[in-house]
């Protein structure tokens, strides 16, 4: 799902001008967009079977297709729709849980991909999950609620149309993917699942290195009013978002990270297919890939350039994307669910395209991103250190939620290193490089800082700064302490966002702080001094020479030759 939030109790502003252009942002999604089967009339009873509503049913050589409504264990209306091949079958079965969130063009693409899908042998149910567009009820956010919801569906599809028992799988983007994963979590009978954009941990984006997401929980906020009905539950969810923090040791958040429940993907050795893109403050790169790690199954990981959601819809590919996301899902499911008992080669779990381009990259495990992890020697600019909280800099993250696609179009976010200058930026830049290098992973940030008052927040950008002494934003991350002495040292270390960035020979790192970023609510007192102490600023990042190994892994999802 997507968010932002704002506020910070009296302290520094997370970024008016950051606010501005989110709220700019939302006012035009909001005009362009209906949600998917808005159109779809209203839906009538029928003297069906129970739980069975239709309103029309549409027809071509191959698939027929009709909406209906399924009652949740509570009984709250769930309105989908049905695409079912011709043929007698039994059919394998795939159930769609709807996204928080999308354009009409995707709905379009999607709505004609699912058909294709059925074309292909599929019995199709998608579904707006519960609280949103035409379904009754109100958001649960991908809690237990959504996970017995999508079971009811099986059991409907199960006993409504020729779908076979034993081939059940689910497939999902954005919220629909965080379903999709705990439902599959929970039923066994979901033997593989396929997740576009889908988080890991469900504290992911909305608390980051003990600091508020900001800009990220209003415009999440925002669009799931726009398009949904929030409950109490779900209030309370985004006002703790918003005014203390949600992380995974809240219960809440626990039961809708799939991560949590591990043990129950690697008994049911459920296939978990996950794609993401590098610029995704929803969903960090870093925990989906602790979470492959963890499981047992068969698995994959694809990351794409681009923000949430880029690499998978038809924006995206107008924008320049990668159009394959999607037929790398179909291929894994087909492998693990429709052709299901036929010998496949076994695909590499993970699967990268670098945001600089080039051919996709494929490595045995995430944790191996990290093994050219190398300490980097950094030298401050000359009286660097010394901050003032509240001043703004021109080191940014990108006005999101564009950022990302502005990166997958290959316009990058560009800063003259000349214009970061005390006391609103800290800099240390690193030696030119004598040969080119790929980071693969996540870099770690260590350092002393003296705060000018018990709480604050500092915000690190890495940058690749070129012979002309531009900068380009490769990743960055909050940091914000607590409950600290005014003026006594203390000790701090925070990793960065993974990427995936080929630097060139003559280029150098740099690594700038400052403490204002409109995707962060920072805890600073408006003016508070703050120093970060010069000699101690350390900087390690997984940096490999040239272009890194196993590219020449097989194709996910490809077929094995005889």
């Amino acid at each position: 799902m997507r968010d932002r939030a704002a506020g910070g109790r009296g302290r520094c502003p997370a970024g008016a001008a950051g606010r501005l252009g989110v709220v700019v942002t939302a006012a035009l999604l909001s005009s362009t967009a209906c949600p998917p089967g808005a159109a779809a009339e209203p839906a009538r009873t029928t003297g069906s079977a129970p739980g069975l509503t239709a309103t029309a049913q549409r027809q071509d050589t191959q698939v027929t297709s009709r909406d209906v409504a399924v009652r949740a264990a509570d009984g709250t209306p769930l309105a989908g729709t049905v695409y079912e091949p011709s043929g007698p079958g039994p059919h394998p079965l795939l159930v769609v849980p709807g996204a928080w969130f999308s354009l009409p063009a995707d709905d379009v693409e999607t709505a004609l991909k699912l058909r294709a899908l059925a074309a292909s042998g599929y019995v199709v149910v998608s579904y707006d999950p519960r609280g949103f567009r035409r379904s009754g009820g109100e958001a649960d956010l991908a809690g237990p609620a959504d996970t017995s919801d999508l079971s009811r569906v099986i059991d409907w599809a199960l006993d409504h149309s020729r779908a076979d028992a034993r081939r059940v799988g689910a497939l999902g983007s954005s919220y629909g993917a965080g379903i999709a994963l705990n439902a599959a979590a929970h039923d066994g009978r979901v033997r593989a699942v396929a997740a576009l954009s889908g988080w890991a941990d469900m504290s992911g984006g909305y608390y980051v290195n003990g600091t508020r997401a900001a800009s990220i929980t209003f415009f999440q906020g925002l669009v799931g009013r726009l398009h949904g009905r929030y409950g109490p539950e779900a209030e309370a969810a985004f006002t703790r978002a918003r005014v203390h923090g949600i992380d995974e040791s809240d219960p809440w958040a626990r039961t809708r990270s799939p991560r949590a429940h591990v043990e129950r993907f690697n008994r049911h050795r459920t296939a978990v297919f996950m794609a993401g893109e590098w610029d995704d403050p929803l969903v960090p790169a870093g925990p989906t890939g602790a979470f492959l790690d963890e499981l047992e199954g068969p698995r994959q990981l694809q990351m794409y350039p681009g923000g949430h959601g880029d690499s998978r819809t038809v924006t995206a590919r107008l924008g320049g994307g990668e159009p394959m996301v999607w037929e790398q899902a179909v291929a894994w499911l087909d492998s693990h669910v429709r052709d299901r008992g036929r010998r496949f080669e076994q695909p590499a779990p993970v699967v990268l395209a670098p945001r600089t381009g080039g051919p996709v990259e494929k490595y045995p495990a995430w944790r191996s991103l990290q093994h050219h992890l190398v300490p980097v020697a950094l030298r401050p600019r000359p009286g660097t250190g010394r901050l003032t909280a509240g001043l703004p800099s021109a080191a940014e993250s990108g006005p999101y939620p564009v950022a990302g696609k502005l990166d997958q179009a290959g316009t990058r976010l560009t800063v003259p290193m000349p214009l970061l200058t005390s006391p609103a930026a800290a800099v240390w830049q690193g030696d030119r490089l004598p040969h080119a290098r790929a980071l693969r992973g996540s870099a770690h940030v260590r350092g002393v800082l003296v705060p000018g008052a018990g709480t604050g927040t500092v915000i690190g950008h890495l940058y690749d700064v070129g012979p002309l002494d531009t900068a380009r934003l490769l990743t960055h991350a909050p940091y914000t302490f607590r409950g600290q002495v005014p003026g006594r040292p203390h000790a701090f270390s925070f990793a960065m966002p993974a990427t995936a960035w080929d630097l060139p020979a003559g280029h150098r790192l740099a690594l700038v702080f400052d403490t204002v970023d409109h995707r962060y609510a920072g805890e600073n007192p408006l003016g508070t001094p703050l120093t970060i102490v010069p000699s101690s600023v350390r900087l390690s990042a997984p940096l490999a020479p040239g272009r890194p190994p196993f590219t020449d892994a097989p194709a996910p999802g490809q077929r094995r030759q005889g």
